[in-house]
């Protein structure tokens, strides 16, 4: 089946477009230029900028068949030239890489295989692998099941295996065996800096470092379980992405016969530590040496050592910036991480006896997540997109969004600093003879117009929301008070806004409009109630079966517009951002009938990546609402702040 990229509609094989959409399911749009290319294409053929697909191909060889190799292996080994038409598998759709050639031969097992990593174009990128859906429709425990199969290769074990880590782990594509080789198809991450390089081009704060080693350190328990611990050991294979986000180029079996040791580690970071220009950190250096000494000899010693460091700059920066910078930087900007050590030092010795799987140890490596809770974060990316359809059903729309963002940026070669705020709002309106879209529009507008006023520096009060809320609301009260409007002649809207600067955020929102969070370790967060009738019988201790039986159940309590301020009350909630992060915000057009809880994970989980665009993200979440939904008008507004460890507010190396 071919999956349709906008809507995600399954689609026989031999489709040219999308039976439900209609979208090519042969050609695509070339970023550059804009011309239509084949999905299988390298390269366009207008503007030759790249629009492949590609993947990295690992063949494993046993050493004690290399005389038998067949010519296409030969051929795999020398250099691609420009008309290749090689494939890896018998189905063709893995295709050697001609423009892109960087074929390596990697020895690290040498006494029994021979590992050759290439690029590859997958030229059937609709195309689901059989290795795909299988993981995708089996639970944990069917998994372990597949990974005892005879068709499974040896090569897939890990990754299959650690594939909750990502995206420290590549993302496993397929893999098969073909007589004697093992093939495994991986996500491609040659464009990946260098940790390394990363080292010596910048100093970089102790916090940064911290927050890498905690990384490696979660893995390396798992990664010794299923006997791959030498990825972290490999000086080329430690990658960071755009958002400095760390992940591996592939893994590494250990060597034959030699059992590694959290020594090996830390000397691995011994040697990044004397890469670096400056002075390495004492305390850093500190840990090293007791683990060399083997007094710190477990991960969860490791973990906790480089915690009281992190701990211990986070106390350092509380004191500069109540020093130095009190009006720029303040302590909401920070995450009080003290109290963890007490949790985590009670688990400490339970995790230490532990004897588990690598599945069980995957869970207890996720409950610990220390590295975001403990360090001052500042923002490293802001990025968004917004969209109204007016859905199947309706003629006009009566909804409407407004965004208004600044974003400024510092770079030196202590790395870049972005300083952002951003003011998004999603209203959907009501009231006959398009009232609704007046009202909607309305509120955004006065909404626009009095944050431009006052928000100046500071970040708005709790007092300053309320404040530009009401105003809204009597703009819309005024008119229906003039025209004498009556029940449900009165015009109003609800109200779902986000106030973002920096890594500070204030939310608010009145009837049923919605924010939802997404993030990578607590997944999908509805953060606002609905005000409507259910949910108030429901906080009045009525069960939810109960409280939705009603006719009126949906029926609002509260909106902009029909009654004067004294019946308002808007919810007001103020947070802090402390890791990557999504915001969706959305009218109950997209949200009705549990929409968003059923597809987040497809459709907005992916989007915290900055790899993916945000606007065609938002587009193909909404042509799917309208097949599921549709009979309202359709609004949505994405907001994606990606965090770093903060620069400023740390001790540089």
């Amino acid at each position: 089946m071919l999956v349709c990229p906008h809507c995600q509609h399954d689609n026989p094989n031999h489709s040219q477009s999308c039976h439900q959409c209609g979208t090519s399911l042969s050609h695509k749009t070339c970023h550059q230029c804009g011309s239509k290319v084949s999905f299988d294409a390298e390269t366009c053929s207008y503007c030759q900028a790249f629009t492949g697909s590609v993947w990295t191909a690992i063949i494993a060889e046993p050493l004690h068949l290399t005389n038998y190799i067949t010519k296409l292996n030969q051929e795999l080994l020398e250099t691609s030239t420009v008309n290749r038409e090689d494939y890896l598998d018998m189905s063709r759709r893995y295709r050697l890489m001609s423009a892109r050639d960087t074929t390596q031969i990697i020895m690290i097992d040498s006494t029994t295989y021979r590992y050759i990593q290439q690029p590859i174009l997958d030229c059937q990128p609709l195309q689901k692998s059989v290795l795909k859906i299988l993981l995708e429709q089996h639970t944990d425990l069917e998994i372990q099941q597949l990974k005892n199969s005879s068709w499974l290769p040896n090569l897939a074990l890990p990754y299959v295996t650690l594939h909750d880590f990502t995206p420290a782990i590549p993302e496993i594509q397929d893999a098969w065996l073909e007589d004697y080789r093992e093939v495994l198809i991986i996500s491609d991450r040659s464009e990946w800096q260098l940790l390394s390089n990363l080292w010596l081009q910048q100093s970089l704060p102790i916090l940064q470092i911290v927050y890498w080693f905690d990384e490696m350190a979660k893995l390396w328990k798992s990664l010794t379980e299923v006997g791959y611990a030498q990825s972290l050991l490999v000086e080329t294979n430690l990658r960071v992405d755009e958002d400095q986000t760390f992940g591996l180029l592939r893994l590494y079996p250990d060597p034959v016969n030699t059992q590694l040791s959290l020594k090996d580690l830390a000397q691995s970071w011994q040697r990044l530590i004397d890469q670096s220009f400056d002075q390495p950190s004492q305390t850093l250096i500190t840990v090293l040496n007791k683990v060399f000494s083997g007094e710190i000899n477990t991960v969860t010693e490791l973990r906790l050592q480089l915690q009281e460091i992190a701990d211990e700059q986070q106390m350092h920066s509380l004191s500069y910036v109540a020093d130095n910078f009190e009006d720029e930087f303040s302590s909401p900007n920070l995450i009080h991480a003290s109290n963890l050590n007490a949790e985590i030092a009670s688990k400490s010795q339970a995790v230490d006896h532990l004897t588990t799987s690598p599945q069980e140890s995957l869970l207890i490596d996720h409950s610990d997540e220390l590295s975001t809770a403990v360090i001052p974060m500042q923002m490293l990316n802001l990025s968004d997109a917004g969209y109204s359809d007016n859905g199947r059903q309706r003629r006009h729309n009566e909804d409407c969004f407004g965004m208004d963002i600044q974003i400024k940026k510092q770079q030196s070669n202590r790395g870049q600093r972005v300083q952002a705020r951003g003011l998004y709002i999603v209203c959907d309106g009501m009231g006959g003879h398009a009232a609704g879209e007046v009202a909607s529009a309305m509120a955004v507008e006065t909404i626009q117009r009095y944050f431009a006023n006052c928000w100046l520096e500071e970040f708005p009060s709790l007092e300053t929301l309320q404040k530009g809320i009401f105003m809204a609301n009597q703009a819309i009260f005024r008119v229906n008070q003039e025209k004498s409007s009556h029940g449900s002649g009165r015009m109003g809207t609800t109200l779902v806004m986000a106030l973002i600067q920096n890594t500070r955020l204030a939310i608010a929102h009145v009837g049923d409009s919605r924010i939802y969070r997404i993030t990578r370790k607590w997944g999908l967060e509805q953060l606002s109630i609905d005000h409507e009738v259910g949910q108030r019988a429901i906080q009045e201790g009525i069960e939810p079966k109960i409280a939705y039986a009603r006719p009126d159940a949906y029926q609002l309590t509260q909106a902009l517009g029909p009654h004067d301020d004294y019946y308002l009350k808007p919810d007001v909630q103020f947070l802090n951002v402390l890791e990557d992060s999504l915001f969706l915000l959305c009218s109950d057009g997209l949200s009705d009938h549990q929409f968003v809880e059923t597809h987040w994970q497809t459709y907005l989980s992916p989007l915290l990546s900055s790899q993916f665009n945000l606007e065609e993200g938002l587009h193909k979440l909404i042509a799917l609402a309208n097949q599921k939904n549709g009979h309202d008008n359709i609004t949505a507004i994405l907001i994606r702040i990606k965090v770093q460890p903060s620069i400023e507010q740390s001790i540089w190396l």
